[in-house]
């Protein structure tokens, strides 16, 4: 009987809400299919992984493809939230671009999700980007909208495509940097420090500091 030799009874093991349980199991696919793709993401082993039965997580997502779909979901909502909030800080003057960039790159770069939005798109699952009820507010297109109204303030005559182009260089920029960055960085690519050098883990940051500064100037200068 427990605790009939002295020791301490073993605490009782929290039940996870549905909603615990449902976004363990997303963190869990989520990091196989950045890592490897959705070749390897099994059910049989994530659940084995995560201490679940099969069963559970079929009660959860239906099917494979239904939580390969969930996944894709919440990627777009969490960088749909970043752009929100980017969109939130052009009203503060003292916020940099630069800032704004790093803020969607720690998203696309730092959590994966730029290779797993690609993955999407050349895996013939774009239509779930498409018809995601997340990206109904335009996102990126109400960023663009806002950089615009400040742009015209100083030069009226400005064309609005002018600037979403802008904004869409820096997203397919940002995009690319997440997915390829680091790796034409290095110095067997050619565009990284000389052998022997060292890493420069600041290359990257510099990198999207230097886009910022392209960026203003461009949105800054007279069309």
């Amino acid at each position: 009987m427990a605790g009939s030799d002295g020791d301490e009874p073993a605490p009782a093991r929290r039940r996870r809400s549905a909603t615990e349980a449902r976004e363990r199991i997303l963190d869990a696919a989520e990091r196989t299919l950045v890592r490897i793709g959705p070749e390897g993401l099994r059910l049989k082993e994530l659940a084995a992984e995560l201490g679940l039965s099969h069963p559970a997580i079929l009660h959860h997502f239906g099917s494979r493809e239904g939580l390969v779909h969930a996944v894709i979901e919440r990627a777009i909502g969490h960088l749909q939230t970043n752009v929100l909030g980017s969109l939130a800080a052009l009203s503060d003057p003292d916020v940099e671009v630069g800032a704004i960039l790093d803020a969607v790159f720690e998203v696309l770069g730092d959590r994966g999700q730029a290779r797993l939005l690609a993955w999407m798109i050349v895996s013939g699952h774009a239509q779930t980007w498409a018809e995601s009820p997340v990206l109904g507010q335009r996102p990126v297109w109400r960023l663009a909208e806002a950089v615009h109204a400040r742009r015209v303030l100083d030069h009226p005559d400005a064309p609005f495509e002018d600037t979403r182009f802008a904004l869409e260089l820096a997203a397919l920029t940002l995009l690319a940097d997440a997915l390829f960055g680091d790796r034409m960085r290095a110095p067997r690519a050619g565009l990284g420090e000389p052998r022997g050098a060292g890493a420069d883990e600041g290359a990257g940051r510099r990198f999207r500091d230097w886009l910022a500064k392209l960026l203003v100037r461009h949105l800054d200068a007279p069309p």
